[in-house]
């Protein structure tokens, strides 16, 4: 057993320690994180330990996270003195591990595992590496490129070699360790040459693939992903649910009495026979229980039962299906409207990821609404995140909103869209007086003669009133007369408006 890694909490004294089970297939790691680990093995064995000096702990409860940390769940519990735990685990992908006690009053600490560091962190993963080469052989110059896909993919163990159709001896090839490349060399030789690649992930699965090139300048590849267990035909499905077609040869008087279905998940290692028989005339339809690889041998038997044997512990399938139902991801970065001297240019940028993206999986796409029609824009670009679209001066709408689309090998489309409309015309409207005409158009306007409105008559000068005294006679003495009426002021005018004296008097 190899111990990776002691993880110690604090808080109750416990420790975990990730040890590769005895029962099971070591793990297989390239310097990984200090707590992270990778294995092929669904099973495995967690031991922990103890600090004996402490008497409170009454049990050790394991709890695992299957979103990254957000939640866990309970799936152990152990007394101090078993110190270990043996995990299952019901799928690939990555589990997060912590751990807390009980003590005998009842109290769990730490008290809330929800937002308790994880103590281990383990990467579970039994899908071999899919291999895909391309070559051409013309003029004496060799070329080869290549395209590597997994998770958990180590480039560095990555070995490019090729030998001639009449040779026993692989040379190798110094060529870039990159997921996606190609390598130029000159093979030496007017004949065939065979190319081989080979490459493991981090956690153990062995992936290769050969091709034969011939010197005629004819491409050559393989359309087939091959697997780590070797080569063989691969088909994308995206659904669980898929029909295998097949046909049977060499039957004789006594025809077929049934066709039986053996399936492996593990590349060959184990095989089990289907829980149905196939019809003797195809399809036969097939159900699995999660997405994933499936290799399927079909066995025929005759009327009087003789058929070839099934298959056995590292025999190859006859046929590899790879259940893929998850969308590709995608995120719309940003569109932009291009002015000035890249006016007319519409600027898309993206992400978009997915386990088995294609070559070209990109479409961009857009619509007057939301709920479409939707017209393709660009179809079958690379995912290169960013594209600059010429847009065409007639046809398009003034303002449409925008969709990226991206497709897997197994036909799962995932999109983002814009959440606005794009506004393409981008033209400001400017009003400016361009002159003046003195000439009235049509016969102008004529100013009117006095009186402004002829239908108003004009109204006469107020007369003076009389009401008031002479300013002399209203100045009070102490024996003079006082002003002939208080109710005189104001006054009212003939007009029926008010009049006021130029010079009013005080009334007592």
């Amino acid at each position: 057993m190899h111990v990776l890694r002691k993880i110690t909490v604090t808080a109750v004294s416990i420790a975990l320690l990730a040890i590769s089970s005895f029962i099971f297939t070591s793990f297989v790691f390239s310097a990984p994180p200090t707590d992270t680990y990778y294995s092929r093995d669904s099973a495995f064995i967690i031991p922990f330990s103890s600090n004996p000096a402490e008497t409170k702990i009454q049990k050790i409860l394991l709890h695992v996270s299957e979103d990254f940390g957000k939640t866990y769940s309970h799936v152990g519990t152990a007394l101090p003195t078993q110190k270990q735990f043996l995990f299952r685990a019901q799928k690939d992908g990555w589990y997060w591990f912590s751990v807390q006690s009980q003590e005998i009053d009842g109290r769990m600490v730490p008290a809330n595992i929800n937002v308790a560091q994880p103590s281990l962190k383990v990467c579970i993963d039994s899908t071999p590496p899919s291999v895909v080469l391309r070559g051409i052989f013309k003029d004496g110059s060799a070329s080869i490129d290549w395209d590597l896909r997994d998770e958990t993919l180590d480039l560095s163990s990555m070995r490019l070699e090729f030998r001639n159709s009449d040779g026993k001896d692989w040379v190798p090839l110094s060529a870039q360790q990159i997921a996606q490349g190609q390598h130029v060399w000159n093979p030496g030789t007017a004949g065939n040459i065979e190319v081989h690649l080979s490459v493991r992930d981090k956690c153990g699965n062995f992936g290769e693939s050969s091709i034969v090139i011939q010197p005629n300048g004819t491409r050559a590849g393989n359309s087939s992903q091959e697997n780590g267990s070797g080569k063989g035909n691969i088909s994308m499905v995206k659904s669980r649910r898929f029909q295998l077609n097949y046909k049977i040869d060499d039957v004789g008087p006594s025809d077929i009495s049934r066709v039986e279905v053996y399936v492996t998940r593990d590349g060959g290692k184990v095989w089990r026979k289907y829980d149905q028989d196939a019809p003797k005339q195809p399809p036969c339809i097939v159900d699995v229980p999660e997405e994933g690889r499936y290799g399927f041998t079909l066995v025929a038997r005759s009327g009087v039962d003789l058929g070839e044997h099934p298959p056995k512990s590292g025999d190859l399938p006859q046929f590899w299906v790879e259940v893929d139902e998850t969308k590709p991801i995608v995120k719309l970065i940003g569109v932009d409207v291009g002015r000035g001297i890249d006016q007319g240019n519409l600027s898309v940028t993206w992400t978009a990821s997915d386990k088995y993206l294609g070559p070209n999986p990109i479409n961009i796409s857009y619509a007057k609404t939301p709920e479409g029609p939707w017209v393709v824009a660009v179809p079958n670009l690379p995912n290169t995140g960013r594209y600059v679209w010429r847009m065409p001066a007639d046809g398009l709408p003034y303002q449409f909103f925008v969709k990226v689309e991206a497709s897997d090998l197994a036909g799962n489309i995932g999109s983002a869209e814009t959440t606005a409309a794009v506004k393409v015309d981008l033209s400001t409207p400017k009003a400016r007086v361009i002159g003046v005409d003195v000439s009235p158009v049509g016969g102008g306007y004529a100013p009117p003669s006095s009186p402004m409105n002829q239908d108003i008559p004009a109204v006469p000068a107020p007369k003076p009133n009389n009401t008031f005294p002479n300013p002399s006679s209203t100045v009070p003495s102490s024996n003079g007369p006082a002003p002939a009426s208080t109710t005189s002021f104001p006054g009212i005018g003939p007009e029926g408006m008010p009049t006021f004296p130029t010079n009013p008097v005080r009334p007592k």
